[in-house]
């Protein structure tokens, strides 16, 4: 027993030290007038860290990348620390669209982060994307790292429109009724939707869309999709009210 004991203790392998570099100094040529994004910018020369991944604290506060060192009483000799994150700045092409934006994002968001944030951009509905890098589709669920996303990378966007729309409709300025509906229904198929569900004849109805030119008011045989009406999109509905008034014996409509 004493043997087989001393010989797995000859087989541990020895112990040895190594060196880890937790704080590195880095000093800077800089001007008063110089902003926080151009000082990421010669920390990125010279230690390749992207400028999205840059967090600078001064004091224990956080510098915005506009704001100059004079703004925030940095001198000759001040020590500024440097955190670095997960951060990237990825570029979306969406061509349907003909535009290029930038996001600054974190590799560990998912692609359906992402995709809310083209949506806040852009106003690409959630469901209407379909993400793709290196001729990939990117899943809802797939964090950027796991796709293999680093900073500088280009994401492309897919506009995949859906027939399913859910809008509002203003009665009045009194109600909202919310309908679930087709791109593909006529504006006359909605009016009947409404009369169904509220009871407002349906040859009453006036929808209109409200436009930074005015209100539009939408034909009857146009459909949701010509009218350009999109997912979430909120309509005025007016009633054209039948007056009857009786002078004697003779009637008169009035609209």
């Amino acid at each position: 027993m004493k043997r087989g004991a001393m010989d797995v203790r000859q087989e541990q392998p020895p112990r040895y030290k190594i060196q880890v570099k937790m704080v590195k100094t880095v000093a800077l040529d800089v001007k008063s007038t110089d902003t926080v994004d151009q000082i990421k910018s010669k920390i990125s020369a010279i230690e390749g860290i992207g400028k999205s991944q840059q967090v600078l604290f001064f004091c224990g506060n956080h510098l915005e990348n506009n704001n100059r060192l004079a703004d925030y009483n940095i001198m000759t000799n001040s020590s500024v620390d440097l955190y670095v994150t997960d951060g990237m700045q990825i570029s979306v092409s969406i061509p349907s669209v003909g535009k290029i934006i930038k996001l600054n994002l974190k590799k560990s968001q998912s692609v359906a982060d992402v995709k809310s944030e083209i949506e806040q951009k852009v106003g690409i509905p959630l469901d209407e994307q379909i993400l793709m890098y290196g001729c990939q589709q990117l899943e809802d669920n797939k964090l950027l790292s796991q796709c293999g996303l680093s900073n500088g990378h280009t994401l492309h966007v897919l506009v995949c429109l859906t027939d399913k729309l859910r809008m509002s409709i203003n009665v009045d300025g009194e109600r909202t009724v919310n309908l679930d509906v087709k791109s593909w229904y006529t504006v006359a198929d909605v009016k009947l939707m409404i009369e169904t569900f509220e009871g407002l004849p349906a040859c009453s109805q006036i929808l209109m869309r409200t436009q930074p030119g005015g209100a539009e008011t939408l034909k009857d045989t146009e459909t949701l999709q010509n009218q350009h009406i999109r997912n979430n999109d909120t309509l005025m509905l007016h009633q054209n009210i039948q007056l009857f008034v009786d002078f004697g014996s003779t009637v008169s409509k009035l609209w």
